[in-house]
This record gives C-alpha cells, structure tokens and sequence, in this order.
C-alpha cells in the first residue's frame, strides 16, 4: 500500500484559559514526528483551541467538520492525530469516523499506535472510545453534583451577564448600593399602582444609570431586571428553585414575587397576528436626526385619523441611546413617493424567466398554529404535565419556524422573479404585505426622514426623506 502523502493532522485541547495553544503545540509536534517516522507528507493541520469534544459539549468543531469534508473530497489520504480522546469523545463520533475510514479509505493513526486495519485493532480503538466517553460522564455527574451542592448552600451562579444593581466582576456576590436604591424606589412605584414600568424608565435614566450595556432604559428593560430571580435572591438550579442567596440582593423573596404578580397583572397577551407588520415600510425608516428607527402608528388628531411615522423617545437608537422624539412626519406622503422610487426600480429590471411554482404552506402553518393553541389550552387546565407540555410546544414551535422558514424563502424568490413583480407590486390586498415587502428589500436598504416643522400646509421638499439603495451604503440617492 502507498504511503499517505496528504495527510491530516488534528490537534485539540478543551481548555485553554490563558490562550497560549501550548497544549496543540505540543501534540502538532508529536503528530509530525510520527509522520516523519512513517514517511507520511504532511498536508495541513486542523486545529480546535479551547473546544471540549465531550457528550455534554454542545459546541461545534468546526476544524473537525472540515477535516472530514476534506477526506470525503480526496482532498487528504491520512489523519494522525495525538490520541484516541483528542479526536473524539463521543463513541458514536469514533463509530462515525470509522465508517467514513472503511468507505473512503484514508489511512489512520496516531502517536499511541493504534491500529484500525484489523478487526481487533478497530475493536480495541472501540473500547478505548468508550472509556474517554465513561470519564467524561462521569466528570459531568461529578461537576453537577458539586453546582447542586453549591446552590442547596445559597451560592448561586456565578456566571451570565451582569444584572443591574450587582457590582461588575463581583459573581452576583456583591451589589451597587446606588442602583439597589433604584430598584427599590422603583419597586414602590409599581407597588403603588399608580405608576408603570415606564416611569420607573423615566425615574432611573433621570438619576444618570444605565443598562449594564451602557444603553437607556426603557419598558423592557426595566421589566427584565424585575423579572430576574437574582434580584430576588432566588438560588435555582436546572429551572428548579433550591432556595434563598446567602449573598446581598436588591428584594427579598416575597417583595419578588409581589412584583411578578403586579407585571403579570399589567401584561396582556398579544392578539393573533399582532406581531406581524402592518405597514409596507415600516423597519425601513429611520430618523434623520439620531438613526433610530421610527414606528408607524396611526392618531388621531382634531378628529382626523391618519398615519404617521415618527421617532419614538422610547426606542433605543443606533448608539445605543434613546430616540430623539423629534421627527414626526405624515406617512402616507412618503409612502407614495417611496412606491414611485420601487416601481421605478422594477420597470428598469430586465424581464426573467418566470420561477417554478412554489407549494402553498398556509393551511399547514394554521394548522400548527391551532395544534399549539390547544395544547396551552390544556396545559393551562392541568391536564397535561409540565415537561410533556414543554416538550411538545418545543416540537410543534420547531415545525413551526421551519415551516416560517419555508415560507418566507417563496415570497422573496417570488418577488424577485421580474416578469411578474410589478402585478405582485401593483396588489395592494393586505395578504399580499409580505411579499410587497420582499420587493421593497430588494430595492431600498434604508430610508432617513427629515422634520419639517410644525404646522406646515404645503407639500414637503422632496429632499425631506434621502433614500439609500441596497448595496450602495457608500452614497445616498435623493428622492
């Protein structure tokens, strides 16, 4: 048989804390000795820093993947790697690995001389498989036991974001007594009932604090610090609650659990449909003064009701701060002039070939739809278990996003096929938003919108909205 001459060599440690490779450095160099040993050429080594290749790892390997593509492709005859648990932990990967050796034949070895040629050899390489998936469990069950052991104590977990009102690098053991101050006058607040997450907003960005990603505050955000068990003092572990922190926290227990009754209260659940666009350009707008993106609503004002699009004083801008609240303009005017830029756009495309019919998934989405409604339905009346319910909803929400997916792929190649874009344009039937929006994707990136004043009469300037065409962020087109 032929000696390799591109051959593979894969190296991997799983941690590397201070991001020296020592450890790949030192099994490169084993592995290349062995090939001179052999008399094997070296084509080009695959390595993975700092990525566990354990059961529990849920991390992907990239370098692995591509090693085993290029086997596939002939692009190598060989891999060597250090040892057995340096490729793979997981026995059904070796099984894997195996196959792919038999069916593409590509030599293996690595630097303990183990030998896959013979039965014996592969079943050898099997067991010793098997042990480094046996240790690796057993070292997860021993980790997990020790975290239990940690929370049952009162010690939650250390990692995750920061959560306001807990000092940074501090391991959730610490707090800032100026933000727990917030947080408990903003407590009151809601307590109150006169008083809503928004002010209690208004209340902390007035006293200068800032998310800990340095943004405002808003509705959202302020919710999501009441909702965190760690400002509760609530130890969990695997979603289960052990018990209370023995470290300081903004709220004690039962002052949690008041606030998620009163947020509970406030919530209500969005109607169907609720989160789908309503309007051809909205997420294309944005304010010409501070870059935030402006909403799309309609108001009624003087008994007039039309639409408007403006910027919104709670919607968090591109430099991570609040919108300006300036710019409040009429949206049908700039509708009309952004339909003439898109019609314009596809009348000068070249007419297509017209695309394959596309297969109609709505009737499987509602059916999923009603499928998961139900299910909540008789979750909600305690007849079914929890980790069935969730199970299930996990299933079905899969399918769903999938099906999405689908979806949405039709209506964007749908509305890029020329020869019948501009009827698709032209139908203006409410069913047909998604797809008009498709067109309006493949046309325009953005569009700025400038103020122009109070109480004006006549039209506006044409240079008072500054469209931005898809792939030409280097210059903006006037329209």
């Amino acid at each position: 048989m032929a000696k390799p001459k591109r051959v593979a060599i894969y190296v991997r440690i799983s941690k590397d804390r201070k991001g020296q490779e020592l450890g790949i450095q030192r099994q490169e160099k084993a592995c290349r000795e062995l090939c001179e040993r052999l008399g094997w050429g070296v084509y080009r080594v695959y390595p993975e820093n700092d990525v566990s290749a354990s059961t529990t790892s849920k991390r992907k390997r990239p370098a692995y993947t591509e090693m085993m593509r290029d086997a596939r492709d002939d692009l190598i005859d060989g891999i060597v790697v250090y040892s057995i648990d340096r490729l793979t932990r997981r026995i059904t990967e070796l099984t894997n690995f195996l196959e792919e050796q038999k069916e593409h034949g590509f030599a293996f070895a690595t630097t303990e001389g183990e030998d896959t040629s013979s039965a014996n050899g592969r079943m050898i390489l099997t067991i010793k498989g098997a042990v480094a998936q046996q240790e690796t469990e057993r070292m997860s069950e021993r980790i997990n036991s020790s975290l239990l052991q940690r929370r049952e104590k009162g010690k939650p977990h250390a990692g995750g974001p920061r959560v306001f009102g807990f000092e940074p690098g501090s391991n959730f053991q610490r707090v800032v007594p100026g933000e727990v101050e917030l947080i408990r006058r903003g407590y009151e607040m809601l307590m109150g009932g006169e008083k809503t997450p928004g002010d209690v907003a208004r209340l902390w960005t007035g006293a200068g604090a800032q998310t800990p990603g340095a943004t405002a505050w808003t509705i959202q955000k302020v919710k999501r610090v009441y909702r965190s068990e760690r400002v509760g003092g609530i130890v969990t572990y695997k979603g289960q609650d052990i018990g209370d922190s023995v470290y300081p926290h903004p709220l004690n227990r039962v002052e949690w659990e008041n606030i998620q009754t009163v947020l509970d209260e406030r919530a209500t659940p969005a109607a169907q449909g609720s989160g789908k666009r309503k309007h051809v350009y909205s997420g294309f707008l944005k304010c010409g003064n501070c870059q935030s993106k402006m909403r799309v609503q309609w108001a009624t004002v003087q008994g007039r009701t039309f639409r408007r699009t403006l910027c919104h004083s709670g919607q968090v801008g591109k430099d991570g701060q609040l919108g300006c609240g300036k710019v409040s303009r009429s949206y049908t005017w700039i509708e009309e002039r952004l339909d003439e830029v898109i019609e314009a756009a596809i009348r000068r495309r070249q007419p297509q070939a017209q695309a394959a019919p596309t297969e109609d998934l709505t009737g499987a989405i509602s059916v999923l739809e009603e499928r998961i409604r139900g299910l909540q339905g008789r979750w909600k009346n305690g007849q079914m278990e929890d980790e069935d319910y969730f199970d299930s909803l996990k299933h079905l929400r899969a399918e769903l996003t999938a099906l999405g997916a689908r979806e949405a792929a039709q209506a964007v190649r749908r509305s890029r096929t020329t020869a019948d874009a501009l009827t698709v344009w032209l139908d203006k039937d409410a069913e047909n938003l998604e797809r008009r929006r498709a067109i309006v994707a493949s046309v325009i990136k953005e569009v700025a919108v400038f103020s122009v004043g109070r109480g004006r009469r006549k039209p506006p300037e044409i240079d008072s909205i500054k469209v931005t065409p898809l792939g030409d962020e280097s210059q903006t087109a006037e329209n």
